[in-house]
């Protein structure tokens, strides 16, 4: 069985002692990528990473290779390695994807999730406050969000969709770590995570997909929107 690329919310979980340097290593990057540590752009050079992360160059570049074929990481030539741009553009594509993949994921959950990967959902379904001006609570709310569709997919008992799935919420959850196009009021997106629920509950095929589809659409504008506006 093909196993999923970590997303973001299982990398902040792990206990990073159990994994090899060079897992540590693409992990590590990985989050200061997703989280907005290391900025859209920014010059990876190999000697700063190695220096920061006090490793030879060998696990540095395997991971800003594995990072480039996520589309994570980007090489341009005079350049180097740069952390990948964000693009309004290339944002209306993830949407295309989410809206395409995730709606046929919340189908195939109401026919296959089992009545305890329900009841977790629905335990996760509500998401935490969020405090104006305060991003530990905005980091709070991504983490949640992104627990609540890990479940969802899993529910589908597909590996290979639960990878195309938390990659593409781990980028399109980045520019709000960046401060960009923040959602304000936790209440649309937990009643929209309940709505859900309650269609696979229903074992409501066509409800979880819609229901599904509008979340992605919803959200999915207010950052494209607010990337227009930023000049990406």
């Amino acid at each position: 069985m093909m196993q999923p690329k970590p997303s973001l919310v299982e990398i902040t979980a792990e206990n990073p002692e159990k994994k090899s340097l060079p897992e540590r290593i693409y992990a590590e990057l990985k989050r200061q990528i997703l989280s907005g540590t290391i900025k859209p752009e920014q010059h990876l050079r190999e000697k700063d990473l190695c220096e920061q992360l006090q490793v030879s160059r060998t696990p540095v570049r395997e991971a800003l290779n594995r990072l480039g074929n996520e589309d994570l990481v980007v090489f341009r030539p005079h350049c180097g390695y740069l952390a990948a741009p964000l693009s309004s553009e290339r944002f209306r594509e993830l949407q295309d994807l989410r809206l395409i993949v995730e709606s046929k994921v919340a189908a195939l959950a109401a026919v296959r999730a089992t009545d305890e990967e329900i009841a977790a959902m629905r335990q996760a379904a509500t998401m935490p406050e969020i405090n104006p001006g305060e991003d530990d609570s905005f980091v709070r709310f991504c983490q949640a969000n992104a627990y609540f569709h890990l479940l969802l997919v899993r529910a589908s008992r597909n590996s290979m969709l639960e990878g195309i799935v938390m990659s593409a919420l781990d980028v399109y959850q980045r520019p709000a770590y960046l401060g960009i196009g923040r959602v304000q009021d936790r209440t649309k997106p937990s009643r929209r995570h309940h709505e859900i629920v309650d269609a696979i509950e229903a074992r409501d095929v066509i409800k979880a997909e819609t229901v599904m589809a509008h979340h992605v659409i919803g959200g999915s504008e207010r950052i494209i929107k607010s990337l227009i506006e930023a000049g990406h």
